[in-house]
């Protein structure tokens, strides 16, 4: 398979959910553009809705009037999207709400304590099953300032707290161990909020007025962008541009960790879009090498290590992912994903003291693809059975549409 052309792809994720939560209690009317269109961000605006946001869409383009948001008089059923579920903990309590969080079943077998034990460090009254959903919170007592050292790298945690805190009683700080994506914080600035960072410690202080609305156009996810990244260096005679991606410091380690690989790659058009650094990204078909993958990095490349883990399958050695047990409390256990299907595929792959390896030299046989109904699972391993074998079987190919269910049109406009 050659792949060749241009694609310009859906929005962000994480700036998706974070530009649709901060417009719902901003002050006056935000138009947003390139929202990601998959379901999780569909939770999260069904989510606020029922809070009283009032959220509409124009021509492929998002309006959002800023309100004072509300109670919702049902359960707040966030999907399967952790980002909606933890972030929505912090943004409701931060407006003195009392509400109830429920989820799929993937969803709700994931940790919550991350984030229940600071909340209830703010004030808020929290049960929940054993610490997985339902979470019911209430924080109609609104909440209180934290000095909180996150115990676990985690953005997720990260926002939730800045969330909370934008409507706590006095200044608070949040002490990061590794530095995680920081999209909350330059999004929270650039709406007006009073946040500081030094080193790894970020000073907020609560809203004195509301957040000043957003005009913003996403740019393009650089999670979704690394599949297809991929498909470009790991096919023969292939060169793919992908215009207008999100270069944020903290989402690139992909681009660094396949520019160690011996990735042929250029950056050209670079810009700055509401706080965040964009541009156009072309890559190239290359003979990889493989390398090993610092614990320091892990954080930055998270979502990205199932298709990470496709590209060291092609590559001429034995690749190591230092650290990576958070794999394993993702949308299902994806350490045991990722192994499972390269093993499947002739690559010998193993996990020891919580490090993935990975041994390169091609796929050897074309195998089903157990998705565990995890999407970036899904998407990673169709692109190595399109690579090697020019078609793919997948056990649940729905499961793609949770953020990004336009792939296969996509694969097809750049395809030969």
């Amino acid at each position: 398979m050659q792949v060749k052309g241009t694609l310009y792809l859906p929005g962000d994720k994480s700036i998706s959910h974070r530009a649709i939560m901060l417009s719902s209690i901003a002050n006056g009317k935000s138009t947003i553009r390139n929202l990601n269109d998959g379901a999780d961000l569909q939770s999260t605006i069904n989510v606020l809705k029922a809070c009283g946001a009032k959220i509409d869409s124009k021509n492929e383009t998002i309006i959002i009037e800023g309100v004072d948001l509300i109670s919702p008089n049902k359960k707040l059923d966030c999907g399967n999207s952790g980002t909606t579920t933890r972030l929505i903990s912090g943004l409701l309590s931060s407006q003195k709400l009392d509400f109830t969080l429920v989820g799929d079943s993937s969803l709700s077998s994931r940790p919550m304590k991350r984030i229940i034990i600071p909340l209830q460090e703010m004030g808020c009254d929290i049960s929940s099953n054993d610490n997985l959903l339902p979470l019911t919170i209430d924080a109609k007592e609104g909440t209180q300032s934290i000095d909180y050292k996150i115990p676990v790298a985690s953005a997720q945690v990260k926002s939730c707290i800045l969330l909370a805190a934008l409507g706590a009683d006095n200044p608070s700080i949040i002490h990061e161990n590794i530095l995680t994506r920081d999209h909350t914080e330059i999004m929270l600035n650039n709406m007006g909020a009073t946040i500081s960072i030094l080193d790894k410690s970020i000073n907020v202080r609560p809203l004195e007025n509301k957040l000043n609305p957003i005009n913003i156009t996403i740019p393009s996810d650089p999670s979704s962008a690394a599949f297809f990244a991929a498909m470009a260096v790991i096919n023969d005679n292939s060169e793919l541009t992908l215009n207008n991606v999100l270069l944020n410091k903290t989402r690139i380690g992909f681009i660094d960790v396949l520019e160690k690989m011996n990735c042929n790659l250029s950056i050209n058009n670079k810009q700055l879009n509401n706080g965040e650094k964009t541009g156009d990204i072309t890559f190239s078909t290359s003979a990889l090498t493989s390398i090993e993958i610092e614990s320091k990095i892990i954080p930055s490349i998270i979502d990205e290590i199932p298709i990470l883990a496709v590209v060291a399958a092609y590559s001429n050695g034995i690749t190591i992912f230092r650290n990576v047990e958070e794999l394993k409390y993702k949308e299902c256990d994806r350490l045991h994903a990722i192994i499972h299907n390269l093993n499947a595929f002739g690559i010998n792959a193993y996990e020891k003291e919580d490090c993935l390896f990975v041994e390169g030299g091609k796929p050897k046989k074309l195998a089903k693809i157990t998705t565990f109904h995890d999407h970036r699972i899904a998407m990673a391993f169709t692109i190595m059975s399109l690579a090697s074998f020019g078609k793919y079987h997948l056990d649940n190919k729905d499961c793609i549409d949770i953020s990004l269910p336009n792939f296969f049109n996509l694969i097809d406009k750049v395809a030969e």
